[in-house]
């Protein structure tokens, strides 16, 4: 390899970019500007749900329960209703995403110990946010419920509530949730959009790089040169990749100043595992550039062959473990969940570099891989 060839080649391509205004733009500006819209526009907090209350006992158990909901974080209190065909009428608007319906007698069972139901509807449309609603109606109930046990145990043994509330409960649970103990979305998001934004923009850059040589001929110079496959390979890498690792150093401020991220492990490891993460994506977009002569075809090949499954088999919407065997072995074939790994590891976790030495090995071996099937691929006698 004539590394003077491909410090030439580089230097070229440099000065190709910083000549297409358009291409520079998205080199720089677009990864930033990515990351802040989707990492403010994806929320999965689920907090401040509109729900409505049916209370046809209008008793005073059936105000208290309705005070506990009014009071929820989670809950944003959109009023009574008359009967169940306007809860439906206004879940189906959209104006409201759960109910509850306090039956008749409500108050009367409760005081004479017999059980009382309470019915909940729920806006199904979107299962997970459902069963997150379920579970904090569940939550609210439940203390209700124990809040009743425990006044009557207290009246029926005149003893303090202190005292009742542990006949009622002899374990006590205690949940504390470690790294994110917010449980913050965005401190999720944010980290996570880095590596879904660089999933896609280097690919892009690259694949586009290269289809733009051969849509005004140039790449016959290439062609007609003494350059080898590595050496071509090589130089047009480095430009890419530098580029794309500047862009990874902007984002990863970005999510720190912009999102609040808490950044606990190792800058340097993070940033060794972030550059070969781009490596990567940079010859994913090099290698699509080999099968498509207009650059147009090459965004549209570089977007579906790279965001969607990055978005699918990364871990950062659906956990690796909830996926099929099939899907592990297929999320496990891109380079996205192991960065993710190591977003997870370094942001959050803070586990050093102990933490991200195994995505920081497979990216390493994904890189060469890459190299060599991109060597393979590019030919200096292209079909016609």
């Amino acid at each position: 390899m004539n590394f003077r060839r491909v410090h030439a080649l580089a230097i070229k391509e440099v000065r190709e970019i910083t000549r297409d205004r358009l291409l520079f733009t998205l080199a720089f500006l677009l990864p930033p500007l990515m990351l802040v819209v989707i990492g403010f526009g994806v929320n999965t907090d689920v907090r401040e749900l509109p729900i409505v209350i049916l209370d046809l006992d209008r008793s005073q158990s059936s105000r208290e329960l309705a005070h506990k909901f009014k009071d929820s974080q989670y809950f944003d209190f959109a009023g009574y209703v008359e009967n169940e065909r306007e809860v439906q009428r206004l879940i189906t608007d959209n104006k409201a995403r759960a109910a509850i319906v306090i039956p008749h007698r409500f108050h009367e069972r409760l005081r004479s110990g017999q059980p009382a139901q309470v019915r909940t509807i729920i806006d199904g449309a979107i299962p997970a946010r459902a069963e997150t609603v379920g579970g904090y109606v569940s939550s609210i109930i439940a203390s209700f419920s124990n809040q009743q046990v425990t006044g009557h145990l207290s009246i029926k043994h005149q003893i303090t509530p202190a005292a009742a509330s542990v006949l009622v409960n002899p374990i006590s649970l205690q949940t504390r949730f470690l790294y994110n103990e917010a449980m913050t979305s965005r401190w999720a998001i944010g980290p996570g959009c880095i590596m879904t934004v660089l999933a896609f923009i280097p690919p892009i850059l690259a694949s586009v790089g290269v289809v733009r040589e051969k849509e005004n001929g140039s790449i016959d110079n290439v062609y007609s040169s003494t350059l080898t496959r590595s050496e071509f390979v090589l130089g047009k890498l480095i430009p890419y990749a530098l580029i794309s690792s500047i862009s990874f150093f902007l984002l990863f401020t970005t999510a720190l100043v912009v999102f609040q991220v808490p950044f606990r492990g190792s800058p340097i490891a993070f940033s060794v595992t972030g550059i070969l993460y781009v490596t990567c994506t940079t010859m994913m977009g090099m290698i699509i550039s080999f099968f498509v002569r207009s650059q147009i075809a090459a965004v549209i090949l570089a977007v579906l062959l790279t965001l969607i499954p990055t978005l699918q088999y990364s871990g950062m919407i659906v956990p690796l473990s909830s996926l099929s065997e099939v899907g592990q072995i297929q999320a496990r074939m891109l380079p996205a969940s192991y960065f993710f790994e190591a977003i997870q590891a370094s942001f959050l976790k803070g586990t050093g570099f102990q933490g991200v030495l195994q995505p920081i090995t497979a990216l390493l071996i994904y890189s060469l891989l890459l190299y060599v099937l991109c060597c393979l691929k590019f030919s200096k006698r292209p079909k016609s």
